[in-house]
Order: structure tokens, then sequence, then C-alpha cells
């Protein structure tokens, strides 16, 4: 699959973004992959970041996620402070599991605050990439936040 076109997309988006908050509060780049799995959602995502010279972080939310509410929060404390530091890009797989459109997470995380988790991407400054293999499972407010929203 030719992910050129997505690539000039994003790009187009970033810049666009990026000039509309010259002098201002920077605003960061949130996009929404959707399509079945193996189709290059993360081939997308380091290409994106290839382009823009930046560290792509692939979120393993099984790992910043604890059974003790203030252990999760202290992780993602760390997960976006190490970002913001480099102006990484930030890649979250499978949020389909995550952000259920019945607003809850399906149980693989239950002590997990999911508005938490989008208060930061919201006011992250930098790139947010997140991967869903089914959209129609997903809570339609994601894709509202999203800038771009990419079928592959």
């Amino acid at each position: 699959e030719d992910l050129g076109p997505v690539h000039d997309r994003l790009l187009a988006t970033r810049r666009a973004k990026v000039e509309a908050t010259q002098g201002g509060t920077r605003r960061g780049l949130r996009v929404l992959f959707t399509g079945p799995s193996g189709r290059n959602k993360l081939l997308a995502a380091q290409l994106f970041a290839h382009e823009l010279a930046a560290d792509l972080f692939e979120i393993d939310l099984s790992r910043i996620v604890s059974k003790y509410v203030a252990d999760t929060e202290r992780n993602l404390d760390q997960l976006f402070d190490a970002a913001r530091a480099s102006d990484a890009v930030l890649l979250f797989d499978d949020t389909d599991h995550l952000f259920a459109c019945n607003g809850e997470d399906s149980g693989r995380f239950p002590n997990f605050d999911v508005n938490q988790l989008r208060q930061r991407i919201e006011s992250y400054g930098g790139v947010v990439l997140l991967g869903a293999d089914d959209r129609a499972h997903l809570d339609p407010r994601l894709a509202r936040q999203c800038d771009e929203v990419v079928e592959l």
C-alpha cells in the first residue's frame, strides 16, 4: 500500500498547525489511524516520525498502567515528561480496546482512568498517533478529538 498520500496529508496538517500557532500556544497534532490488523499503522507512524526527525515512542499501556492509581499517574507523568523533553511522537496502538464506544475499557485496564489519558493527549504539544483496528467500536469523541482520521 502506498503511504505517500497519507504522509503528505499529515505533513500538510502539521505545517498548518505550526503556522497557526506561531507566537502563540503550541497545540499538538492528534491523528487516528484505523484499519484492520496488518494495514501498516506502525509503518505509517515510523515514517511520519522519521520525516519530523523525531523519536517515536511506541506506548505499551500494559507497562504504564498499574493496579495502583498513584503508580499509573507517576508512569504517565514520566512518559509525557520524557516525550516533551525530546519532542517525541507518541504512538498508542490498539486504542479500540482503550477508548471503547460504551465508555468502558473492555476489562484490560480496570483501574485506569481513560479520561486522564484523554486529557494528557489533548494537552501534549507534540504529535500523538492513535491506532485502532475497528473504528466502529471506538468512542466517537476520540475521532472528534483528532485533527486527522486516516483509514489504512
